[in-house]
């Protein structure tokens, strides 16, 4: 149930890793990597069940459920890169490590 949003969440925590992004900057392929794999985490997360989420309740579910929409849409196809950065590389990780899989 989980394994498919883990794994999208690993991805992104090791494409940060790998290419050692420190920021995310306008036009650049690593900011619309890091919101594509956001939208695949969150596609993945409306899949969870609701009965499932509440054994992880220090999670925010309902940032993930909604991609983080308030934080990172500043403005109509706009995206707070900075923001971005920050859940990507500090939000993505707390997932990772809450949620331990066999």
């Amino acid at each position: 149930m989980f394994h498919e949003f883990i794994f999208y969440c690993r991805e992104l925590e090791s494409f940060l890793y790998r290419n050692q992004i420190q920021e995310f900057k306008e036009g650049d392929h690593d900011s619309y990597f890091a919101e594509e794999m956001l939208r695949y985490i969150q596609t993945e997360s409306l899949k969870i069940p609701q009965s499932e989420k509440q054994k992880y309740p220090d999670l925010p579910w309902d940032k993930i459920d909604n991609l983080w929409q308030k934080d990172l849409a500043r403005a109509y196809d706009y995206i707070d890169l900075k923001m971005l950065y920050y859940i990507c590389a500090y939000e993505i990780p707390k997932i990772t490590k809450t949620i331990k899989l066999n």
